[in-house]
């Protein structure tokens, strides 16, 4: 258990464990590294957190969170279809934020128990869930035209490309580059959604996709 809250020397640990962790890989940072990193004694990030999992766990936590508030500000303009692509970009941005997690997920599990079960219970039950709410919304505007299968199977394409996504970039990519692969990321989440939108919402989904052409 830890002995703190989150003051801000914690804070300033998990900021610099995820600029490590995304600069050089997950596996070959060590708390030393970190402590480092910070110009502080290992006795001190210690007092914080046991171990590097638990730096992990954390910044997992923050991970899920920031994909969940994207999907409620999605849920909450889900009569603008703007306001979902707009979503889609700003998530995309957050998985890169947080890129060595995804990229080391299946390992992390082999470690980390702790991790896994957490993921079972937050990204597949939360997000899939507030993913499912904001396709379930947009079918009963009529915006996407699904049945129940189909609208389960949408949840699941839309979530594995979302992650997938992060595999097609170098590890330290420009924020020209970024910016490239960021639109290209939501041209292929758009491409999911394209023979489920209605003939009345054709037109504003076109030109929402024309911004990713």
């Amino acid at each position: 258990m830890r002995k703190s809250v989150q003051s801000e020397t914690f804070n300033k640990i998990v900021e610099a464990s995820l600029q490590l962790f995304n600069q050089e890989g997950e596996r070959v940072i060590t708390t030393n590294h970190i402590a480092e990193r910070m110009n502080i004694s290992t006795g001190k990030l210690y007092y914080h957190f046991r171990n590097k999992e638990e730096i992990i766990n954390e910044l997992y936590q923050r991970y899920v969170k920031g994909m969940a508030d994207q999907l409620s500000a999605a849920l909450s303009h889900s009569n603008s279809i703007e306001a979902m692509v707009m979503a889609m970009e700003k998530t995309l941005r957050h998985i890169w934020s947080f890129r060595f997690l995804p990229k080391s997920l299946p390992s992390l599990f082999c470690i980390n128990p702790q991790l896994e079960e957490e993921h079972q219970q937050l990204s597949r039950g939360q997000l899939n869930g507030k993913l499912g709410q904001l396709f379930g919304r947009l079918r009963e505007q009529g915006m996407i035209l699904v049945d129940d299968q189909q609208l389960t199977h949408l949840v699941q394409h839309f979530q594995m490309v979302q992650t997938g996504w992060i595999s097609t970039i170098k590890q330290n990519a420009s924020a020209a580059e970024l910016d490239k692969l960021v639109q290209s990321g939501c041209r292929s989440l758009m491409y999911l959604l394209t023979p489920y939108v209605s003939p009345r919402f054709q037109s504003p989904f076109e030109r929402a996709c024309a911004r990713f052409a």
